[in-house]
């Protein structure tokens, strides 16, 4: 059997996808002409569902891209398999780094098409890996991705297992809400999770590590790749994208990067809540993390 063979099927004929590429064309129609280097874009979320299921559809298209994508506002309508009218768009929020992803994941991402102009080289994550994604939210059209994924005989038992436990090694975050997630899909797999036996040595952690808050987990692990900012060392100006769970991290998008940033007492600031998807300058004041609108953007 050959490698092209044993790939999984991809729907590109549906109407979503060649919305997707319709959006993508626009996209690259706003690029500068003769760009020597293609852009890689990893479809995931439910993009990428809708490749791997025949009735999957979605509102926004999440990417993973191999550079830093400036991405413009654009709104494709199109009539679907049923001839109801659908738009679809960006997700200009979409931060791959907020949730559980495999490091190899972007390496493995298999081939779906060029783009019409050649500047994109699209992708799609793999079964595993974009079910992988979906532990860590679960939210219900997560879990039916999953359980379809699974009864379409793209993903087993064994293979989510152990993707998942070694992308846990690179999170920070509630760690044993992930895990309890995880082992509700195996279960509902049928298999037997050995996730609590082999935890605390996948997760290359211990106990401590467990306890606190997502600031001081974030503080402990320095090798990480994400970039971040104790507000204790000055300003700091971006876009509010996301916070922690516990409201202990901020995420700030700032000229192409996502950056964590945390108090030096590792407090939760929620405060912020209300200013998430705005430029914001913070810096951290005694007790108080303030909040400043500047009158640009990032």
């Amino acid at each position: 059997m050959s490698a092209e063979s044993s790939l999984p099927r991809l729907y590109t004929e549906r109407p979503i996808f060649q919305a997707v590429r319709e959006l993508i064309r626009q996209t690259e129609a706003c690029f500068p002409k003769g760009m020597k280097e293609q852009v890689r874009a990893i479809l995931t979320g439910g993009t990428a569902m809708a490749l791997y299921s025949p009735t999957r559809s979605s509102n926004d298209v999440d990417a993973i891209f191999s550079h830093r994508v400036v991405l413009p506002e654009l709104l494709i309508t199109y009539n679907d398999e049923r001839g109801m009218r659908r738009q679809i768009t960006w997700d200009r929020n979409y931060a791959p780094v907020l949730g559980l992803l495999h490091p190899e994941a972007e390496d493995q991402a298999i081939f779906v098409a060029n783009s019409p102009d050649g500047v994109f080289d699209i992708r799609v994550l793999s079964p595993v890996d974009l079910a992988v994604t979906k532990v860590s939210r679960y939210a219900d059209n997560d879990q039916r991705d999953i359980v379809e994924l699974y009864r379409g005989g793209l993903i087993e038992p064994e293979q989510i297992e152990k993707r998942a436990v070694e992308a846990l090694s690179y999170y920070v975050g509630n760690l044993e809400q992930v895990r309890y997630n995880l082992i509700d899909v195996l279960e509902k797999m049928g298999a037997k999770p050995k996730i609590p036996e082999i935890a605390s040595s996948s997760l290359e952690s211990q106990e401590s590590d467990f306890r606190g808050t997502d600031a001081q987990r974030l503080a402990r692990h320095k090798d990480s790749d994400m970039r971040t900012h104790c507000l204790a060392d000055g300003k700091l100006h971006g876009k509010l994208m996301s916070l922690s769970e516990d409201l202990s991290v901020a995420f700030l998008a700032r000229r192409g990067c996502l950056i964590a940033v945390y108090r030096s007492d590792f407090l939760p600031m929620p405060g912020l809540v209300k200013h998430k998807g705005r430029t914001v300058v913070l810096f951290q004041r005694g007790p108080e993390t303030v909040v400043q609108r500047p009158g640009l953007e990032i």
